[in-house]
């Protein structure tokens, strides 16, 4: 018998995108704190967690909880739960410490397992993902599909961002060895042939040759390949920060239909700052280091943050006001690593580790909710072909 009896909030409804209940929602249906929470489940007082581990803690199954505690689910609900039900399953390499893993968790995927090769990303992932990251030399292919094989992983679909530095502004202005695990990827893609894969890149990949030929690649697999770049901050996170998404689906999406998916939900106007974080940032101007003096280092929180770097340096002595500063340089201060996390999008994450590495694995990661949008395109996309097979078939 548990000793929580009824739900005095039965109007707490689980996670929206996972159909998931977490401590804290469950301590507010419960009008409890989340600390009993924790409390009875270790006294097994609740019903069975489905994971004991996503995001740094425990999560329940709603359906489990609307069971036992006699509460009415509406049918927009039980069918989001019954079509989570079904998930199509991943796996993601180039993981880092897990933005599209838990992007697709949100959208609905169950996520196997993740695959990367810097042992603080490693760290992280496995801390906090209820999926578990494995180190591999993801440039060895033959390695990888051995790795993969014998783990007997069934997965619908691959997901990744191949390390992109040899594209970036930010990194040489030369392709180099970094980029031509592009090229590995499609070549692991190739062999395994999933219903679908997505690949992100920095905007600037698309032009070159090494992108072109993996993608000619997947082509010739059979893939239909849609290439879209999109900018984070109309997708539901609070920075510019604009990334090349290629999604292709075998034997499917062979007039790029899927694009359509990719734009139509996208936000009218960027978000903000202020717009994620509402009262909760304690400044109304930031610091954000400039890669020259010619650019402005000071932000105001009435705009999207520019692009989250693996650095986070503090305001230097000296610092000149440049003419488009957003604000004074005396009411301004750098971000936190806390507030570069969830600028990502990453909430409730236990980061571990230096603070170095901390940095770099955050500015490394996909932000979770750009993750999470266009993993809900790609879960939409398959069930529209699903309902078309069917029909068909009728």
């Amino acid at each position: 018998m548990h000793e929580v009896r009824y739900a005095k909030n039965p109007n707490v409804r689980p996670d929206p995108g996972t159909g998931l209940y977490d401590v804290k929602r469950l301590a507010e249906l419960f009008d409890i704190k989340p600390a009993t929470v924790r409390t009875l489940r270790q006294r097994h007082q609740l019903p069975p967690s489905l994971s004991d581990d996503i995001n740094g803690g425990a999560v329940w199954d709603a359906k489990t909880i609307w069971h036992e505690y006699d509460i009415p689910a509406s049918d927009k609900e039980n069918e989001k739960i019954d079509n989570n039900s079904n998930q199509s399953a991943v796996i993601d390499l180039f993981a880092g410490c897990g933005g599209l893993s838990l992007g697709f968790i949100q959208a609905g995927f169950k996520v196997l397992a993740g695959y990367d090769n810097w042992d603080p990303a490693i760290r992280n992932y496995n801390h906090n993902l209820p999926s578990k990251a494995t180190k591999l030399d993801l440039s060895d292919v033959k390695l990888v599909e051995d790795t993969i094989k014998k783990a007997d992983l069934q997965f619908d679909g691959i997901i990744g961002g191949p390390p992109c530095q040899d594209f970036s502004s930010a990194g040489k202005r030369k392709e180099g060895m970094r980029a031509d695990l592009t090229e590995r990827y499609a070549e692991i893609v190739t062999f395994f042939k999933p219903r679908f894969f997505l690949m992100e890149n920095v905007a600037r990949a698309k032009n070159a040759d090494v992108f072109k030929r993996a993608v000619t690649m997947l082509q010739e697999c059979g893939y239909g390949v849609t290439k879209l770049v999109l900018n984070a901050d109309r997708c539901n996170v609070p920075q510019s920060r604009k990334r090349l998404f290629t999604v292709g689906f075998y034997k499917d999406n062979v007039n790029n239909e899927f694009e359509r998916y990719l734009t139509r939900n996208l936000s009218e106007k960027p978000m903000t700052v202020r717009d994620y974080f509402g009262d909760s940032i304690d400044t109304e101007f930031y610091y954000r280091h400039p890669r020259s003096y010619a650019r402005r280092g000071i932000f105001s929180i009435d705009e999207p943050s520019p692009t989250i770097r693996g650095v986070n340096r503090p305001i230097p002595r000296g610092y000149k006001a440049h003419a488009n500063d957003a604000g004074p340089i005396d009411k301004a201060r750098p971000l936190t690593t806390g507030e570069r996390a969830r600028i990502q999008t990453f909430e409730n994450y236990d980061f571990q580790g230096s603070k170095t590495d901390q940095e770099q694995l955050i500015g490394n990661a996909v932000p979770v909710n750009l993750a999470a949008y266009v993993g809900e395109a790609i879960n939409c996309f398959l069930r529209d072909i699903k309902k078309r097979k069917e029909e068909r078939e009728r």
